[in-house]
């Protein structure tokens, strides 16, 4: 005969033996990959997002490309949108109102910033204006461009635009009304590559084409290029606390590659470390103390501020990173910066990886600056979802 009281005794141990080592796996797994407090998203942006960024209060910026067919040119203007915490959208930019055609014109948002105070905007444009003719009147009905079915071009007119192109920075409030630079001849501030506010919400800061950290008061118009026209490999602004860290040859008395605080109000330098190589992505954290960049093209060098000659080396490939808000750890999209690819986060301590949102792809992504959410772009349809971090 069978013994079932000890069947079952030895099949409870069994069962127990197995749902601790079950508990022990589903533990090590969610320790290993889960990053978020729940797997849905707290806000989902259902348009094909190009650009974001997350101000100090959680409103974020978004661009949405929109092409436009001109006579036979197709030209991009982005759309500018708001969504608030409460998952209220507003469009603040249309583009046919912000960049009316004639004459044929594009822009392409690269980046987006927010002030401090989360009551201004900078959009890093790539603009473009293309040459363009009106058409003149005698035409057969059908021929004349769908811009001009009224046929209000004026006929004795020359081209209106010469080629060009160029970087650009237009500046906004919240409900998309143009910040002007005063007494400026242009319309934007031409040149700029990346910029953003300072604190006190007058002071605009801009990295140009070669290099230089440029300052400027739209309410005066007054244009100071700053640190003696010193140029940079790297530039990483901490506009909360009106400074920048920077990267870049005899920046100091003494010669050679070094990683300097710079005082973006009262143009002050100081040289915090020496360093060997840099080979780009310089990046500082949300709390201003720590700074990390690539020594080469598979390791990230971090440095503490309150330490900074002592290095930390995360060999990790490449991607681009940002650090969390203990700055105990950064975030890394794995691979080339401007392709798709998986999350992980990095622990600083040990260079543990641990991947997040089950290991899909996206193409890019921002930690918010009180570093308690984070937002990612899908592929494909490139909608913009924000999950709240543990």
């Amino acid at each position: 005969m069978i013994d079932w009281r000890g069947w079952r005794t030895i099949a409870g141990g069994v069962c127990l033996a197995a749902l601790i080592i079950g508990v022990s796996l589903i533990g090590a797994s969610l320790v290993g990959t889960r990053a978020f407090a729940q797997d849905e998203p707290s806000l989902t942006v259902d348009n094909d997002v190009s650009a974001f960024a997350i101000s100090a209060d959680n409103t974020i910026a978004y661009s949405v490309p929109h092409l436009k067919r001109f006579d036979k040119i197709v030209i991009e203007r982005d759309e500018i949108w708001i969504a608030s915490s409460k998952r209220k959208f507003k469009q603040i930019i249309d583009p046919d109102k912000f960049m009316p055609t004639p004459p044929p014109q594009t822009y392409i948002v690269q980046s987006i910033s927010w002030s401090p105070d989360s009551q201004r905007l900078a959009l890093a444009m790539m603009t473009k204006q293309y040459p363009w003719s009106p058409k003149v009147k005698g035409k057969k009905k059908g021929e004349l461009d769908d811009d001009d079915i009224d046929n209000t071009y004026d006929d004795n007119n020359t081209p209106t635009a010469e080629s060009s192109s160029g970087n650009a920075i237009a500046l906004l409030d919240p409900d998309g009304r143009e910040i002007k630079v005063a007494n400026s001849k242009t319309r934007f501030i031409m040149g700029g590559v990346t910029g953003t506010w300072l604190s006190d919400g007058k002071t605009f800061v801009y990295l140009n084409g070669g290099g230089e950290i440029v300052r400027v008061t739209p309410d005066d118009g007054k244009s100071t290029p700053l640190f003696d026209g010193k140029t940079f490999a790297g530039v990483a602004f901490d506009t909360p606390r009106d400074r920048a860290y920077a990267i870049g040859e005899g920046l100091t008395p003494l010669s050679g590659l070094a990683l300097v605080q710079l005082g973006l109000q009262k143009e002050t330098i100081a040289e915090l470390t020496r360093i060997r190589d840099y080979q780009g992505s310089l990046t500082v954290s949300g709390s201003g103390n720590a700074v990390g960049y690539f020594s080469d093209g598979d390791t990230i060098e971090i440095r503490n501020l309150a330490n900074p000659s002592k290095a930390i080396h995360l060999h990790t490939g490449p991607g681009r990173f940002e650090f969390d808000r203990d700055d105990r750890r950064i975030l890394l999209k794995r691979g080339v910066p401007a392709e798709s690819n998986d999350l992980v986060w990095v622990r600083l301590d040990d260079s543990d990886f641990s991947p997040i949102l089950h290991d899909l792809i996206y193409h890019d992504f921002h930690i918010a600056p009180d570093g308690n959410s984070v937002g990612v772009v899908d592929v494909g349809k490139g909608f913009l979802k924000v999950y709240p971090l543990e």
